[in-house]
């Protein structure tokens, strides 16, 4: 069963991975685009909508199917577990905050920080999630 659990929470890592960042790059290209066409606000629109029908569903089944993997093993307590806690707790933020700020680019032009750095931090945030539950160095 663990394996079938596994297989689900990868392909959901998957799904989050993609729509996360797209939500990113939509950020990024909102701002960029003028307004006045109306093609930046249909693009923020479909990214919004990918959010609430993939990127948000595949982030529950992420939790879901990591904490069953967790317990299911035996991880619960384990150093390298709870660290892998904290990048993932800081993605799912993350993940709220560029959907406000997106509703919020959209409603009214204003840049946000977030556009800036939310690439990198993303990417960075995986990586050290992938380190961890890869080599499970403690």
């Amino acid at each position: 069963m663990y394996l079938y659990v596994k297989a689900v929470h990868v392909f959901a890592v998957i799904l989050f991975i993609a729509g996360i960042l797209a939500t990113a790059f939509a950020l990024r290209t909102v701002t960029t685009m003028p307004h006045d066409t109306g093609a930046a606000r249909r693009f923020g629109e479909i990214v919004l909508r990918w959010d609430g029908l993939v990127t948000t569903p595949a982030l529950a089944v992420i939790w879901v199917a990591g904490l069953t993997m967790a317990f299911g093993a035996g991880w619960s307590t384990s150093l390298w577990l709870l660290l892998k806690l904290v990048p993932a707790a800081l993605l799912t933020g993350l993940h709220t905050i560029q959907g406000i700020a997106l509703k919020r680019q959209l409603q009214a032009v204003h840049t946000t920080a977030l556009i800036t750095w939310a690439p990198l931090a993303i990417l960075l945030a995986f990586a050290a999630i992938d380190w961890l539950a890869v080599t499970k160095p403690f």
